[in-house]
Protein backbone atom coordinates (compact mmCIF):
# COMPACT_ATOMS: atom_id res chain seq x y z
CA UNK A 1 0.00 0.00 0.00
CA UNK A 2 1.62 3.29 -0.87
CA UNK A 3 0.65 6.80 1.07
CA UNK A 4 -1.34 7.93 -1.63
CA UNK A 5 -3.57 4.75 -1.45
CA UNK A 6 -3.60 5.03 2.85
CA UNK A 7 -4.54 8.32 2.46
CA UNK A 8 -7.17 7.68 0.91
CA UNK A 9 -8.71 4.99 2.67
CA UNK A 10 -8.43 7.33 5.65
CA UNK A 11 -10.18 10.42 4.27
CA UNK A 12 -13.02 7.73 2.93
CA UNK A 13 -12.87 6.69 6.97
CA UNK A 14 -13.61 9.94 8.35
CA UNK A 15 -16.28 11.55 6.36
CA UNK A 16 -19.30 10.47 8.16
CA UNK A 17 -16.85 12.22 11.62
CA UNK A 18 -15.63 14.80 10.33
CA UNK A 19 -16.06 18.04 8.06
CA UNK A 20 -12.52 18.11 6.81
CA UNK A 21 -11.72 14.32 6.31
CA UNK A 22 -8.89 15.33 3.96
CA UNK A 23 -7.05 17.43 6.00
CA UNK A 24 -7.46 15.61 9.02
CA UNK A 25 -6.70 12.14 7.27
CA UNK A 26 -3.41 14.28 6.49
CA UNK A 27 -2.85 15.56 9.58
CA UNK A 28 -3.22 12.44 11.46
CA UNK A 29 -0.61 10.46 8.88
CA UNK A 30 1.62 13.11 9.82
CA UNK A 31 1.28 12.55 13.32
CA UNK A 32 1.95 8.72 12.51
CA UNK A 33 5.15 8.98 10.53
CA UNK A 34 6.16 11.85 12.57
CA UNK A 35 6.68 14.32 9.80
CA UNK A 36 5.20 17.35 8.31
CA UNK A 37 2.19 17.35 5.47
CA UNK A 38 4.37 18.69 3.07
CA UNK A 39 7.18 15.31 3.51
CA UNK A 40 3.97 13.08 3.58
CA UNK A 41 2.72 14.16 0.27
CA UNK A 42 6.27 13.52 -1.20
CA UNK A 43 6.30 10.37 -0.44
CA UNK A 44 2.86 9.81 -1.91
CA UNK A 45 3.86 6.60 -4.43
CA UNK A 46 6.40 5.54 -2.02
CA UNK A 47 5.48 2.40 0.19
CA UNK A 48 3.82 2.92 3.65
CA UNK A 49 5.64 0.95 6.14
CA UNK A 50 3.61 -1.76 8.21
CA UNK A 51 4.26 0.17 11.40
CA UNK A 52 2.84 2.97 10.37
CA UNK A 53 -0.26 2.09 8.28
CA UNK A 54 -1.34 -0.29 11.19
CA UNK A 55 -0.55 2.81 13.62
CA UNK A 56 -2.54 5.10 11.09
CA UNK A 57 -5.67 2.96 10.32
CA UNK A 58 -6.33 2.65 14.30
CA UNK A 59 -6.17 6.41 14.86
CA UNK A 60 -8.41 6.79 11.80
CA UNK A 61 -10.75 4.63 13.40
CA UNK A 62 -10.67 6.43 16.13
CA UNK A 63 -11.53 9.37 14.88
CA UNK A 64 -14.28 7.73 13.11
CA UNK A 65 -15.91 6.72 16.03
CA UNK A 66 -16.65 10.45 17.45
CA UNK A 67 -13.57 10.27 19.05
CA UNK A 68 -12.47 14.51 18.66
CA UNK A 69 -9.34 15.21 16.47
CA UNK A 70 -7.50 16.74 19.84
CA UNK A 71 -7.85 13.99 21.82
CA UNK A 72 -6.04 11.50 19.17
CA UNK A 73 -3.49 14.51 18.40
CA UNK A 74 -2.92 15.79 22.12
CA UNK A 75 -3.16 19.14 20.66
CA UNK A 76 -5.42 22.25 20.23
CA UNK A 77 -4.87 25.51 19.62
CA UNK A 78 -6.63 29.21 20.77
CA UNK A 79 -5.24 32.53 20.64
CA UNK A 80 -2.22 31.47 18.88
CA UNK A 81 -1.46 29.07 21.08
CA UNK A 82 -1.00 25.51 20.80
CA UNK A 83 -2.01 23.57 23.84
CA UNK A 84 -2.03 20.48 24.94
CA UNK A 85 -5.05 18.26 25.57
CA UNK A 86 -6.43 15.24 26.67
CA UNK A 87 -9.80 13.09 27.25
CA UNK A 88 -10.96 14.14 30.36
CA UNK A 89 -10.43 17.77 29.62
CA UNK A 90 -12.68 20.34 27.73
CA UNK A 91 -11.26 21.90 24.23
CA UNK A 92 -11.37 25.48 23.70
CA UNK A 93 -13.27 26.70 21.13
CA UNK A 94 -12.45 29.49 18.54
CA UNK A 95 -15.36 31.76 19.64
CA UNK A 96 -14.27 32.02 23.19
CA UNK A 97 -11.04 33.84 21.52
CA UNK A 98 -13.43 36.70 21.38
CA UNK A 99 -13.78 36.49 25.59
CA UNK A 100 -10.16 37.15 25.80
CA UNK A 101 -10.24 40.01 23.45
CA UNK A 102 -13.11 41.67 25.25
CA UNK A 103 -11.09 40.89 28.34
CA UNK A 104 -7.90 42.37 27.00
CA UNK A 105 -10.19 45.61 26.45
CA UNK A 106 -11.78 45.81 29.42
CA UNK A 107 -8.54 45.21 31.43
CA UNK A 108 -6.56 48.07 29.53
CA UNK A 109 -9.51 50.51 29.59
CA UNK A 110 -9.80 49.68 33.51
CA UNK A 111 -6.08 49.04 34.51
CA UNK A 112 -6.99 46.31 35.93
CA UNK A 113 -4.27 44.11 37.47
CA UNK A 114 -5.43 41.00 38.70
CA UNK A 115 -7.77 37.81 36.91
CA UNK A 116 -9.70 34.69 37.65
CA UNK A 117 -10.25 32.07 35.23
CA UNK A 118 -13.53 29.83 36.59
CA UNK A 119 -13.18 26.59 35.00
CA UNK A 120 -10.11 26.74 33.47
CA UNK A 121 -9.99 23.88 31.66
CA UNK A 122 -6.97 23.39 29.27
CA UNK A 123 -5.72 27.48 30.99
CA UNK A 124 -7.23 28.65 27.40
CA UNK A 125 -8.20 31.69 28.78
CA UNK A 126 -6.03 32.47 31.86
CA UNK A 127 -2.46 31.61 29.97
CA UNK A 128 -4.11 34.29 27.01
CA UNK A 129 -4.84 36.47 28.93
CA UNK A 130 -1.56 36.44 31.29
CA UNK A 131 0.38 36.43 27.91
CA UNK A 132 -0.92 39.24 26.68
CA UNK A 133 -0.76 41.50 30.15
CA UNK A 134 0.41 42.20 33.21
CA UNK A 135 -2.00 40.97 35.25
CA UNK A 136 -1.65 38.22 38.27
CA UNK A 137 -3.98 35.48 37.12
CA UNK A 138 -5.91 32.89 38.87
CA UNK A 139 -7.46 29.79 37.42
CA UNK A 140 -9.61 27.14 39.26
CA UNK A 141 -11.46 24.00 38.16
CA UNK A 142 -13.22 21.25 40.08
CA UNK A 143 -11.18 18.63 37.31
CA UNK A 144 -7.49 17.49 38.59
CA UNK A 145 -6.89 16.19 35.60
CA UNK A 146 -7.75 19.25 33.46
CA UNK A 147 -5.75 21.47 36.21
CA UNK A 148 -2.80 19.29 35.56
CA UNK A 149 -3.04 20.04 31.56
CA UNK A 150 -3.18 23.89 32.01
CA UNK A 151 -0.24 23.64 34.37
CA UNK A 152 1.55 22.25 31.65
CA UNK A 153 0.29 24.27 29.35
CA UNK A 154 1.53 27.11 31.62
CA UNK A 155 4.63 25.94 32.38
CA UNK A 156 5.04 25.29 28.78
CA UNK A 157 4.79 28.83 28.07
CA UNK A 158 6.29 30.47 31.33
CA UNK A 159 3.02 32.00 32.43
CA UNK A 160 2.91 32.65 35.84
CA UNK A 161 -0.61 31.59 36.74
CA UNK A 162 -1.91 30.24 40.29
CA UNK A 163 -4.15 27.29 40.48
CA UNK A 164 -6.92 26.11 42.58
CA UNK A 165 -8.92 23.27 42.50
CA UNK A 166 -12.51 23.71 43.19
CA UNK A 167 -16.19 24.83 42.49
CA UNK A 168 -17.61 28.62 41.82
CA UNK A 169 -16.03 30.81 44.00
CA UNK A 170 -15.09 28.04 46.83
CA UNK A 171 -11.28 27.46 46.16
CA UNK A 172 -10.73 31.61 45.99
CA UNK A 173 -12.60 33.11 49.14
CA UNK A 174 -9.42 33.47 50.74
CA UNK A 175 -8.30 35.65 48.00
CA UNK A 176 -11.55 37.16 46.53
CA UNK A 177 -10.94 40.81 47.59
CA UNK A 178 -7.50 41.13 45.39
CA UNK A 179 -9.39 39.72 42.56
CA UNK A 180 -10.99 42.82 40.21
CA UNK A 181 -11.97 40.60 37.04
CA UNK A 182 -13.85 37.31 36.58
CA UNK A 183 -13.73 35.53 33.45
CA UNK A 184 -15.57 32.21 32.85
CA UNK A 185 -16.64 30.24 29.81
CA UNK A 186 -18.82 27.91 32.38
CA UNK A 187 -21.16 24.88 31.61
CA UNK A 188 -24.29 26.35 29.85
CA UNK A 189 -25.86 22.95 28.30
CA UNK A 190 -28.92 22.14 29.17
CA UNK A 191 -28.37 18.36 30.22
CA UNK A 192 -31.57 17.75 27.82
CA UNK A 193 -30.14 18.12 25.16
CA UNK A 194 -28.92 15.82 21.91
CA UNK A 195 -25.28 16.81 21.23
CA UNK A 196 -23.03 15.66 18.17
CA UNK A 197 -21.23 12.06 19.10
CA UNK A 198 -17.56 13.71 18.94
CA UNK A 199 -18.96 16.44 21.42
CA UNK A 200 -19.99 13.97 24.33
CA UNK A 201 -16.52 12.41 24.65
CA UNK A 202 -15.73 15.88 26.64
CA UNK A 203 -16.19 16.21 30.74
CA UNK A 204 -20.09 16.05 30.78
CA UNK A 205 -19.32 18.72 34.10
CA UNK A 206 -17.41 21.57 31.59
CA UNK A 207 -21.07 20.98 29.15
CA UNK A 208 -23.95 20.56 31.10
CA UNK A 209 -25.55 23.01 33.76
CA UNK A 210 -29.29 21.60 34.98
CA UNK A 211 -32.28 21.26 33.28
CA UNK A 212 -32.17 24.89 31.34
CA UNK A 213 -28.61 25.41 31.40
CA UNK A 214 -28.34 28.46 34.03
CA UNK A 215 -27.18 26.41 37.11
CA UNK A 216 -23.44 27.85 36.80
CA UNK A 217 -24.86 31.61 36.60
CA UNK A 218 -27.33 31.13 39.27
CA UNK A 219 -24.91 29.83 42.12
CA UNK A 220 -22.24 32.21 41.46
CA UNK A 221 -25.05 35.07 41.72
CA UNK A 222 -25.92 33.22 44.62
CA UNK A 223 -23.36 34.94 46.64
CA UNK A 224 -23.34 38.93 45.72
CA UNK A 225 -21.40 40.09 48.51
CA UNK A 226 -18.22 38.00 46.82
CA UNK A 227 -18.60 39.92 43.44
CA UNK A 228 -19.21 43.25 44.69
CA UNK A 229 -17.14 45.59 42.66
CA UNK A 230 -15.45 42.98 40.45
CA UNK A 231 -16.23 43.05 36.65
CA UNK A 232 -17.55 39.61 34.97
CA UNK A 233 -16.83 38.76 31.83
CA UNK A 234 -18.91 35.21 31.07
CA UNK A 235 -19.79 33.21 27.89
CA UNK A 236 -23.44 31.84 27.37
CA UNK A 237 -25.37 30.20 24.78
CA UNK A 238 -27.53 33.01 22.45
CA UNK A 239 -30.75 31.43 23.37
CA UNK A 240 -30.00 32.30 26.85
CA UNK A 241 -30.03 36.16 26.43
CA UNK A 242 -33.36 37.04 28.31
CA UNK A 243 -32.95 34.62 31.00
CA UNK A 244 -29.17 35.89 31.33
CA UNK A 245 -30.44 39.27 31.82
CA UNK A 246 -32.76 38.61 34.31
CA UNK A 247 -30.44 37.15 36.36
CA UNK A 248 -27.67 39.72 36.02
CA UNK A 249 -30.01 42.80 36.21
CA UNK A 250 -30.34 42.89 39.50
CA UNK A 251 -26.02 43.49 40.16
CA UNK A 252 -25.47 46.07 38.16
CA UNK A 253 -25.79 47.17 34.10
CA UNK A 254 -25.16 44.56 31.42
CA UNK A 255 -23.03 44.72 28.34
CA UNK A 256 -23.89 42.36 25.39
CA UNK A 257 -21.32 40.71 22.91
CA UNK A 258 -21.52 38.86 19.63
CA UNK A 259 -19.19 36.02 18.75
CA UNK A 260 -17.07 36.16 14.94
CA UNK A 261 -20.26 34.42 13.54
CA UNK A 262 -22.88 37.36 14.74
CA UNK A 263 -24.30 35.26 17.76
CA UNK A 264 -24.80 37.34 20.85
CA UNK A 265 -22.42 34.96 22.89
CA UNK A 266 -20.36 37.18 25.93
CA UNK A 267 -21.89 39.39 28.95
CA UNK A 268 -19.78 41.76 30.88
CA UNK A 269 -21.28 42.91 33.75
CA UNK A 270 -19.45 45.25 36.39
CA UNK A 271 -21.22 44.44 39.73
CA UNK A 272 -22.40 47.54 42.36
Amino acid sequence: MTFRQLYILMKNMLESASDSPATEALLLLSKVGNMTKEQILLLFEDEVPYSISEKAFKLAESRASGIPLQYITGKCYFYGLELSVEEGVFIPRVETEVLVDIALDIIGKNKLSTVLDIGTGSGAIALAIALNTNCKVYASDISKKALLTAMKNAADYAAKIEFFRGAFLTPVKHIINEIQLIVSNPPYIPVSSKLPKDVMHEPHEALFAGNDGLDFYRQIFSEPDLLKNKILIMEFSPDQKEEIQKICNYFGKISFFKDQFGKIRFFSLAVQ
